[in-house]
Formats: structure tokens, sequence, C-alpha cells
């Protein structure tokens, strides 16, 4: 953002979020969340576990963060989980050499250079950015030294230096790694899936963006296992004639227009791979949208066939438009049988299973969403300036951080005792509530349209004689006499 936005200035007065170790020093790629922002982030992951490990029964674990060297090394991310980088030759600032030219297209509004970027090579990233002469942004120095680095962080484990391990820099492959316990002990059969969210680590370059490049996130990722010779006949009791008849906005790969086409033409044309992707694809629509991201800020992308990981048959990326362009919120992936496979190979333990009186190490399909991109993408959205004198975060309920504001008209004992016999029973009815008799009516409507609360209930001494309050809509300000027992159809 070159000018502070409305979502910026939200974010900065409320604390949604921030910069961690901030008495100390500024280091980047690291964020904390406040109060409200871990409100609004839980909702995310409620929201997200109501549609896919729930929503399409599948189990849910959580996997340790530490991963022994060996288990990344089956992986192939010891190998390959790199950023192309140089270093200024001046003032040694590391630069990611593809999102340097990237960023160099997009100020100059040429989407084809920017589409090519995607299919550079290292040499080929270099070489581009000295012929156009594209200098460090903090020295003008000239950007050499190009390398291809390791994005983990590494670490030891007990006293041996040779106990190598690294913070995990994606969920998945505790899940891999546990699949044949859990296929087991669950009586599973295919297809069936796993869910899991929880931290990652990756050692961006130059993390920046606030929440879009950083070095700790978090994910929710579920990994489908499927038998990939055997006919699809259903998946998560998902009803496929409205799944293939949904129409998405979607870049095809070799071009850089975006058309709308439905589930149904992009299976046909093998640009989705197979039914279980679409579905991750229809659920991940299903999911921005319930939280707020509308049609029109949103597209499928799929990747050039340079851009695919060393494990992919196939990746979709679900790209929102924010302040900072279109970044990726969701990564979704065909792996093949690239992972069970190589923890085979190393590990000596065959991970195949029966299916079909036949044994078969599964394919998987992975949907990988971002919960802080996606946070981050809503809160851009939902923020807005309408001349009211404040700022306004527009969240949809299933994002609020509470569904309702409890106000005492004035700071008088019958009126806050009446407020907050309202509040407890909200709570005691599930429906989070924001109670606050600090500062002016004003200043609380403010406070509460500002951290998203959809509806503001304010208790004024009529309340004491006629059992109503006043309701207070966040969007349109208008207000409505309403009775104690109609709140909880009001405000759910």
């Amino acid at each position: 953002m070159d000018n502070e936005s409305s979502a910026e200035d939200i974010v900065k007065r409320r604390s949604i979020f921030f910069r961690s170790f901030g008495i100390y020093t500024e280091v980047g790629g690291f964020y904390d969340y406040g109060p409200i922002g871990l409100r609004i982030k839980r909702n995310v992951e409620s929201a997200w576990r109501a549609l896919f490990p729930e929503g399409l029964g599948l189990l849910e674990v959580e996997t340790s963060i530490v991963l022994p060297e060996i288990v990344l090394k089956a992986s192939g991310h010891l190998a390959t989980f790199t950023d192309p980088v140089g270093i200024c030759s001046t003032c040694k600032t590391a630069h990611r050499l593809d999102k340097t030219l990237e960023e160099y297209y997009e100020k100059k509004g040429d989407a084809e250079g920017m589409a090519q970027v995607k299919k550079m090579k290292l040499d080929e990233l270099a070489s581009k950015i000295n012929e156009l002469g594209i200098k460090c942004n903090k020295c003008g120095g000239v950007i050499g030294s190009p390398e291809n680095f390791n994005l983990m962080f590494k670490t030891q484990m007990g006293q041996k230096s040779t106990d190598v391990a690294y913070l995990r820099p994606e969920t998945a492959q505790g899940i891999f790694v546990d699949f044949k316990e859990i296929y087991r002990s669950h009586g599973l059969k295919l297809p069936c899936g796993i869910s899991q969210v929880g931290k990652v680590f990756r050692n961006e370059i130059s993390p920046r963006q606030q929440l879009v490049r950083v070095r700790e996130f978090t994910q929710m990722e579920t990994e489908i296992f499927i038998d990939k010779d055997a006919k699809f006949e259903g998946f998560g009791g998902v009803d496929m004639r409205r799944v293939e008849a949904e129409k998405l906005p979607f870049i095809k790969r070799g071009t850089n227009n975006e058309v709308e086409l439905s589930i149904k033409e992009l299976l046909a044309d093998g640009a989705i791979p197979n039914e279980y992707f679409a579905i991750m694809l229809y659920k991940e629509k299903e999911l921005i949208e319930l939280l707020g991201i509308e049609k029109g800020r949103y597209r499928f992308r799929q990747l050039e066939k340079e851009e695919l990981p060393h494990y992919s048959m196939g990746n979709v990326d679900l790209e929102v438009k924010t302040s900072y362009g279109y970044i990726e919120v969701s990564g979704n992936a065909h792996r093949s049988d690239y992972d069970l496979s190589s923890h085979a190979k190393m590990s000596g333990k065959d991970l195949t299973v029966i299916s079909n009186e036949k044994k078969v190490l599964p394919h998987v399909i992975e949907a990988s969403i971002g919960v802080d991109r996606l946070l981050f993408s809503v809160i851009d959205g939902a923020a807005k300036d309408d001349g009211r004198g404040w700022k306004v975060l527009a969240l949809k309920k299933a994002a609020a951080p509470y569904l309702c504001a409890v106000f005492p008209l004035q700071k008088d004992d019958k009126l806050i005792e009446k407020a907050k016999e309202i509040e407890g029973m909200l709570v005691a009815n599930k429906i989070p509530a924001f109670y606050s008799d600090s500062g002016s009516i004003g200043k609380r409507y403010a406070k509460a349209d500002e951290i998203g609360v959809p509806s503001a209930i304010t208790i004024d001494f009529e309340t004491l004689n006629d059992g109503m309050v006043t309701i207070r809509d966040r969007d349109t300000s208008k207000q409505v006499r309403k009775k104690i027992e109609e709140i909880f159809e009001l405000v759910v």
C-alpha cells in the first residue's frame, strides 16, 4: 500500500495485527495478532473447518512442527525448496529476483512481461534484470550473484550437531508420514481425506506487504488420497451436479485472459485434473464468498508448466485482488504419488493400501490455504471510508470478531446492570458480544464499526420501562427499536 488505506489505518488503530518484537527492533516477516485480529483469524479457521474436514467428513490431525532432515530429504524440499535470489553488490541486500522483475513489469502495466517471469529460471531472471538495468531499491547498486536460496529454517536436535532438523515449510509432510497409521487405526478406505491447520515457516528473502510475504504463517491443508485407476463415485456427500454447474473466473495455462467457465467445461479440457480437484475449488469458492470476498475480486489460475512444483501433475491457484494486486491465497495440486512413494523408499516402510482387491500407493489431491493471506484479503476488501467521520470494517458475520456490541447509553448503574444482563444472555446463547460503557455513545459506535461488529444494541432509560432496545446496523447506521427477546433473530 503506497498511501495508508482504510484497511491499514484500522489495522494500526485497533492493533488487529502488528510486527512482532516491536519494542526491540523491526524484524521483517513476523506478525502478532491482537485480540480482534485473533478472533477474526479463528473465524477464518472455523469457516474452513466447517466446509472442509467437517463438511466433507474428513479426519483432522495435528503433527509436529519440527521435521528431521530425512523427512525433507525424502519430500524433495532439501533439493528444490528454493527461491531465486540476487545480492546487491553495494549494500549486500538480498533481492528475490522473480518478485523484483514482476514488480518492474507491474509498474509498467505489462501483463505479458509479468506472465513471462513465471516461466523463467534463475539465469534468465538474472540476465533480464541486468538487461533492463533494474537496480537495488535501497541503494541503487547492481543486483548480482544469483543463486537458488533454500527457504527452510534449520535447527538442531539434542546435543549432537549432526542431528539436523528443520521447522516445517508445510503441514502436508506430517500428514503423509502419518498416513498409513491413520488409515489403519480408523479403518479408512480410498478415497479418504486428512486435514490439518497449523504454523509453518519459510525464510522469505525480502518479507513485506504486511501479511502477504512473511516468514511464519498458518496453513489450512487438506489431502485427499485416491486410487487413480478407480472410477469416481462421489466424495464427501457433495452433489456433483451442483459442482459441475458452478462457474469459475479462470485463467488457463498459456493465456493471460480471465474467462468464466463451468467446472464441467474445465474438467472436460483438463484444466482441472479430476473430480476431487474440482470439489476442492468449489469448496474454496464457497469459503471465500462466505468470508466476504465477492465475485470480481478473485480468480483461479492454472499454473504454467515451468511453475509446477517438482511433485505436481497439475496446479491451480486461487488468487484474490488486494491493494497489492492479485495475491495467491490457496494452492491446489495433484501431487501424484510422489510423497508417499518417496517416504516409502526413504523409510523402507510399505505405505500401500488395499483398493479394489489390489495394493495401491494413493495419489494425492491437495488444497493448501494460507490463513494469514486470506485474512488480509478479507480485511483489505472490507475496509471503507464512507464519510461518517471514521473508517468502517464491513465484515460479513462469518468473519466478524463479534456479532453484536452491547452499550448502556450512559454510565448509569441501572443501565449498566441491564446491559450486562443482555450481554450475558447473548453469550449464554453462544452469540459473541462486545460490551463497553467507556466514552460517548458516538465513540463507542465508531469503535464497533472499526472492528467490524455488524450490530450495536443500546440500552436506554426507556428500556427499563418497556423492555425494548435500540439496534443499530453497522453498514447503514439505521436504528430500530425491538423487544429484548427479538434480539437473537436479528443479530445471528
